[in-house]
């Protein structure tokens, strides 16, 4: 009997440890929950404050035991990564861009969900006034429509102008 406990709790131990530790506040809980309950095909314009519009593709992917999310978008067949996953207590996106760079962005808010990221130029080894990469962005989940939500962000161009770009995006699977 003795034996039998040991190994139901070295078990319940086990099985505790192999799940993903949210290691922060509520917000980030909630934020990271949001973006995991994105897994599946995306599509729609994207609509840019340049008077272009592209199609926008976006595939969610949980990976490495749920710890992570990946984001895989195609801007008219410009083809990108976003990784998603829990840092310090916040969640971050990496973003692995077709303006040949890598912005590091964390979550600044996450209500009535809306959740925010903003870039962290230091830390992404970029510079305002030079470099060009996106500065933001947000994902505007729909609780009563689990099958769309918002994608926007904006990208700051070397002379510090903004560009803005924002999709309504549909579940295809």
């Amino acid at each position: 009997m003795k034996m039998m406990r040991q190994t139901l709790m070295a078990t319940t131990v086990a099985s505790l440890l192999s799940l993903p530790s949210f290691a922060g506040d509520g917000m980030t809980e909630e934020a990271f929950e949001g973006l995991m309950q994105l897994q599946g095909q995306w599509q729609g314009t994207l609509d840019k404050s340049d008077g272009t519009s592209v199609n926008l593709e976006l595939n969610y992917i949980s990976k490495s035991n749920g710890s992570a999310l990946l984001e895989e978008s195609s801007e008219d067949d410009v083809e990108m990564l976003n990784i998603f996953n829990i840092q310090e207590g916040t969640v971050v996106s990496t973003h692995y861009c077709g303006l040949m760079n890598k912005p590091v962005s964390k979550l600044v808010s996450s209500e009535g969900g809306v959740i925010k990221f903003k870039t962290d130029a230091a830390e992404s080894g970029l510079e305002e006034g030079k470099d060009e990469y996106v500065d933001s962005w947000s994902l505007s989940l729909m609780p009563e429509d689990a099958n769309r939500f918002k994608y926007e962000y904006t990208v700051i161009r070397p002379d510090r102008s903004i560009i803005t770009a924002s999709a309504m995006v549909t579940r295809v699977e």
